[in-house]
């Protein structure tokens, strides 16, 4: 999947990129879990971790653009939810999958 090379969410330019995998678990804090996806709302960035399947890809990006959203609109403590997170991005995903007519209808 090509991803998009930048997302806007709340008239915050977010550039999007794909990083190694080794580059996303270098850069983050939590040596515990393994990353497939970043946000940094300061940078406005979203870096995805190349060489995932489509699907894979799509959800990530959909997880992170979640977690940009709750950042802009002042959502720190869900922002940190990543139970949460992950089910609003699957939730959302399969929505936009099931009903294509629905989303152009509601978001163009």
């Amino acid at each position: 999947m090509k991803l998009p090379e930048k997302v806007l969410i709340d008239d915050i330019e977010y550039k999007v990129e794909e990083v190694s995998h080794k580059e996303l678990q270098l850069s983050s804090e939590d040596f515990k879990n393994e990353y497939w996806g970043e946000t940094r709302c300061k940078q406005a960035s979203i870096r995805i971790c190349e060489g995932m399947a489509d699907d894979e890809t799509k959800i990530t990006l959909v997880h992170e653009i979640i977690h940009a959203i709750l950042q802009e609109r002042g959502f720190d403590q869900q922002n940190n939810d990543e139970a949460m997170v992950d089910g609003l991005a699957h939730a959302l995903r399969m929505l936009a999958k099931q009903n294509p007519e629905l989303i152009k209808g509601i978001f163009l």
